[in-house]
């Protein structure tokens, strides 16, 4: 895999030290369909479940259900028949890298992800994160990357200009 050399300078103190936070990255979809999309390819990527309980809470039938008995979860929330679930996936793949563990938060529009702050991240993963963030994105054209709520504006703006610039020299 080719690692994107500035990408780890730029953002290095965002994944490097785990701090005890749990920094979400957002996925804002405009296209329902692009929420299950995306929760299908990080499930179909990923080489395990971690979460001990991988469950939804289903409104229409006003009870809980495992994520691995149903076809697919997310389109139930996109669809108001459930309520938005987290899970935490294990060895995502993206570029020939394994992705430290991710937690999936799944709303109706969004797809928002938390990951472990820490020695697990380095170049090559920061790079094959950046990469699911684009196949993600990539989904709808609309889709909008965003870092959650309360983070500093000029880490914000970071983050961002980082996400621009990768994405103008990784999409063809």
């Amino acid at each position: 895999m080719n690692v994107t050399p500035w990408l780890w300078n730029e953002l290095r103190d965002l994944f490097d030290t785990d701090d005890g936070s749990l920094p979400e990255v957002r996925v804002d979809y405009r296209d329902p369909a692009a929420t299950g999309a995306g929760y299908a390819l990080l499930r179909g990527r990923a080489a395990r479940v971690v979460s001990d309980k991988a469950y939804f809470w289903s409104k229409t039938h006003d009870a809980e259900g495992s994520l691995d008995f149903v076809s697919d979860a997310a389109a139930l929330v996109a669809s108001g028949e459930a309520e938005a679930f987290h899970v935490v996936l294990g060895g995502v793949q993206s570029r020939s890298a394994a992705v430290p563990d991710l937690g999936v938060f799944v709303f109706a529009d969004q797809l928002a992800l938390d990951y472990r702050m820490g020695r697990a991240w380095g170049p090559n993963e920061l790079e094959a994160f950046f990469s699911l963030l684009g196949e993600l994105a990539s989904l709808d054209p609309a889709a909008n990357l965003s870092l959650e709520e309360g983070v500093l504006p000029d880490v914000v703006a970071r983050f961002q200009n980082a996400w621009r610039r990768w994405s103008a020299e990784h999409v063809t």
